[in-house]
């Protein structure tokens, strides 16, 4: 499942998109990641709700989707690797029809609407997910790459503040909010601390820091 120097000027350096495999559902069982920027990375066997779930202030529970919902995101997830978005989109449409509960259905779903350019869908998507689930912290930080993707930066960080409500010991949430502020030219000591923390699972943090302005 997708997306993802020296400083001349702070306020001129944004920092990339996040790449696929951050933003989608990913385990073991997931297969090869394919290297195109369309990209997306699925996996439909579990997934990575939290960096350290025993930290997040609500722990997911673990939810067994329904056989029929688990084969038609399988099968939207091999459409996706083949760039065959509306199918897949369909197909992960019939999955949640099936399980209104199956979290990582609904998260493949909202990354399939954005790469085929339906973005106020996949937002609203998103938006739900928050709500309804805050203990998945992708929903969170998919939505903030999403809305720093558009550059509605002050939305992406009150989005990835939420994030770090509920998951403080995420890297992908650190990460996340470390870039936003980067990307709204706020090269703070907190961006920094954030990123600090994330570098240990995620090169781009490491990269970001690579470029902080001497000061």
């Amino acid at each position: 499942m997708p997306h993802s120097l020296l400083v001349v000027s702070a306020t001129l350096l944004l920092a990339p998109a996040l790449p696929a495999q951050i933003r989608g559902i990913t385990t073991p069982e997931t297969r090869g990641t394919p290297s195109d920027d369309t990209a997306r990375s699925h996996g439909l066997a579990g997934f990575e709700e939290a960096d350290e779930p025993a930290f997040a202030r609500h722990p997911a529970t673990p939810h067994e989707p329904l056989r029929a919902a688990r084969k038609a995101a399988e099968k939207g997830e091999r459409l996706a690797k083949k760039k065959q978005h509306d199918e897949a989109i369909a197909e992960y449409r019939e999955a949640v029809a099936l399980d209104p509960l199956y979290f990582e259905a609904w998260n493949d779903l909202a990354l399939e609407l954005e790469t085929a350019g339906k973005t106020d869908e996949a937002e609203q998507v998103y938006r739900r997910l928050m709500q309804s689930n805050p203990e998945h912290v992708l929903a969170f930080t998919n939505l903030a790459d999403l809305l720093s993707s558009q550059k509605r930066y002050a939305e992406a960080e009150a989005v990835a503040r939420q994030a770090m409500k509920f998951h403080s010991y995420s890297f992908k949430a650190n990460l996340v909010l470390g870039t936003v502020l980067v990307n709204e030219g706020k090269w703070s000591d907190e961006a920094k601390t954030k990123l600090q923390y994330a570098q240990v699972k995620y090169p781009e943090a490491k990269s970001l820091l690579d470029r902080w302005p001497n000061r």
